[in-house]
């Protein structure tokens, strides 16, 4: 697995030093200039635009760039990462994702992967955001992380 998520990094860096971008291309919002500052020095930008990872891959290659040099704090890295995941994570269908796939996707627990996933077979299929706003016990700030990252 280690293997695996080795490879992965080292192609998605790979794709990052050919290429370069301006940082005005890249979405607004909390933790973009963070990852400007860590990740631009040392190559392009542009390749992560392409890439759609859920929120625990992201921290497989944040951590990996840190452990390459990348410098900032704790506070810094976890910012990037949420930065990451929010504007290029990979979407997943709310109304047909298993618990299983949801915890992996939108980094939810296991416990309120099951609350959306009980809620969903309870009262039917989610609409909306504001829809999902309604299953009691949710982490409404990580669902604010993610919305860009659910389909309906």
């Amino acid at each position: 697995m280690r293997w695996v998520l080795f490879a992965i990094s080292t192609f998605g860096v790979a794709g990052v030093i050919l290429s370069a971008a301006n940082s005005d291309d890249l979405p607004e919002g909390k933790g973009k200039a963070t990852f400007v500052r860590m990740c631009s020095s040392c190559h392009g930008l542009d390749q992560v635009t392409a890439s759609k990872y859920p929120k625990k891959q992201w921290a497989y290659v944040v951590d990996d760039m840190v452990s390459r040099g990348a410098e900032g704090s704790d506070e810094d890295v976890n910012s990037v990462i949420s930065y990451l995941s929010r504007n290029f994570g990979k979407p997943i269908n709310i109304n047909s994702s298993t618990a299983k796939e949801i915890a992996a996707g939108l980094s939810f627990s296991a416990a309120q992967s099951e609350l959306l996933v009980q809620y969903r077979t309870d009262k039917g299929a989610f609409k909306t955001y504001e829809d999902l706003l309604k299953v009691p016990g949710l982490d409404a700030e990580l669902l604010e992380e993610q919305k860009k990252n659910i389909l309906f």
